[in-house]
C-alpha cells in the first residue's frame, strides 16, 4: 500500500457491507493490490453481517477475484467479473493487423488500475471461492454471487439516501 499523496489513488473494495479503502499507485498491478487487500483482511478480518462470524481467507491472494459495477450510476444492478480477471486471450486478433492486446514487457497494460480505465475513487467488488457468497462456479454472465450490499438508510428527515459506486450523474438542465 502506498502512503497517501496527490499521486496515489483510493480504491474502494466492497464485499457484503464492508468497504476497504486502499491507497495505491495507479500503476500497481492487480496482483499487488490483491496482496495488499489480503494483508489488510488478515489484520482486520471480514465478517458475515448476519452471523458476525469471521469469513476464512483464501489460501493465497491470487484466489481473490475483482468485479466492476455493471453501471456505475446504478449500483443496484450489481457487479460483473472485471475484464482483467478473464483468462488471457490471444495477443493478436483475427485480422492480423496488430490490434491485439498491447503489452509492456511481460505485463498486460490492463493489469493496473490506470491501464484498465479505472479512476481515483473507483469501486471494485471482491470475492473468493468459499467466502460464503461465491462457490467458485463460473456464472455465465459474471453478474451473480458478489454479495455486495449498497448502503441505504432513512435519515431523521425521512429522506432516503443511497450509497454510490463512484459514478457521476449527468447534469440535466
Amino acid at each position: 500500500m502506498a502512503d497517501p499523496s496527490p499521486q496515489t489513488w483510493t480504491l474502494r473494495l466492497k464485499s457484503r457491507k464492508t468497504t476497504v479503502l486502499l491507497h495505491i499507485d495507479p500503476l500497481h498491478t492487480f496482483s499487488f493490490i490483491k496482496q495488499t487487500l489480503y494483508a489488510t483482511l488478515q489484520q482486520s478480518p471480514l465478517k458475515d453481517p448476519s452471523t458476525n462470524q469471521e469469513i476464512p481467507l483464501p489460501d493465497t491472494p491470487e484466489d481473490i477475484q475483482f468485479g466492476t459495477p455493471i453501471d456505475v450510476l446504478d449500483p443496484h444492478q450489481g457487479f460483473q467479473v472485471a475484464e482483467w480477471e478473464a483468462p488471457a486471450e490471444s495477443e493478436e486478433d483475427d485480422s492480423g493487423k496488430g490490434k491485439g492486446k498491447k503489452k509492456a514487457g511481460n505485463v498486460q497494460v490492463k493489469d493496473c488500475p490506470k491501464g484498465a480505465g479505472l479512476r481515483d475513487g473507483a469501486v471494485l467488488a471482491f470475492r473468493w471461492r468459499g467466502d460464503g457468497v461465491w462457490d467458485g462456479s463460473g456464472d455465465e454472465d459474471g453478474k451473480g454471487m458478489w454479495g455486495v450490499r449498497i448502503a441505504s438508510y432513512e435519515d431523521v428527515f425521512g429522506v432516503e439516501n443511497e450509497g454510490d459506486v463512484g459514478g457521476r450523474r449527468e447534469f440535466e438542465g
